[in-house]
């Protein structure tokens, strides 16, 4: 009987983030057009760099293409919102009627990202794939390449929605997330390769920045994608993702327990 008045409950939220989801279809429209406008301006810039050059740190012109398409259209899955929406409920006390329900507080929270990303594969992510198809030179992955993607997005997914959730939980410790959310997506933004494949950033750099999670959010998965990778570096990424997944979930439930330590509510 709990575990079916526990799906039921999850049912339910995952139609009600259905629905908020595919409410704002203008963010969906911005969304599309921003990542459109910011691909567009990576192109013309890497266009400039490629001039008079074949090949740099193993990308060709058509690889780096792709990479770049790869990974700034991974990101779009990345943001979900749920570190807007967690911490809102905290401001709010929302989280107290929360924990009357039937069902995990955070997993609810993490329940409703995922209508968020369907929405987003379905209206942004496969219509810009489709015009870049179109448009641009892609260089097409092999199907071992495709498969090992396919496996590390969705790891690669999941960490984007422990570390929102991680995000979300500041609510506890401050007025307000923004600040936060924001710098949070510009780390991001260069440290997961989203922006500058890491193998083009200095020797010492990089050995740093693949051992956080943020590279196994991008680079991890295009690399692979690209068959950048292979036999026995595959599994190594891809546990490297394993390991980060757990200690993202570890973080979420240590985190979550010390905020309820010392959590308060305001009102009457």
């Amino acid at each position: 009987m709990t575990l079916l008045v526990q799906a039921r409950g999850y049912g339910a939220v995952l139609g009600a983030g259905w629905r908020t989801a595919l409410a704002y279809r203008g963010a969906l429209i911005l969304t599309a057009l921003t990542t459109a406008l910011s691909l567009a301006v990576q192109l013309s810039v890497w266009n400039a760099v490629y001039d008079g050059t074949s090949v740099l740190k193993g990308y060709d012109a058509t690889s780096m293409t792709t990479y770049l398409l790869a990974g700034n259209l991974l990101a779009v899955l990345l943001s979900n919102q749920i570190d807007d929406t967690l911490s809102g409920d905290i401001y709010r006390g929302d989280h107290v009627v929360g924990l009357l329900r039937p069902i995990n507080f955070l997993g609810s929270h993490a329940a409703v990202a995922l209508p968020y990303l369907a929405v987003r594969l379905t209206l942004v992510v496969l219509p810009l794939l489709g015009f870049a198809l179109v448009l641009v030179p892609l260089t097409t992955p092999s199907a071992s390449g495709f498969a090992w993607f396919a496996v590390s997005a969705l790891l690669a997914t999941t960490l984007g929605i422990l570390l929102n959730l991680l995000v979300g939980l500041a609510g506890f410790i401050t007025t307000s997330t923004w600040g936060l959310r924001y710098l949070k997506g510009t780390v991001v933004a260069f440290c997961s390769g989203q922006l500058v494949p890491l193998e083009l950033m200095p020797a010492a750099v990089r050995a740093v920045m693949e051992w956080l999670p943020f590279a196994a959010m991008v680079n991890t998965p295009v690399r692979l994608l690209l068959g950048k990778l292979d036999g026995l570096a595959s599994l190594h990424a891809v546990g490297v993702q394993l390991l980060w997944v757990g200690l993202g979930l570890l973080a979420c439930v240590v985190a979550w327990r010390g905020a309820l330590k010392r959590g308060e509510v305001s009102g009457g």
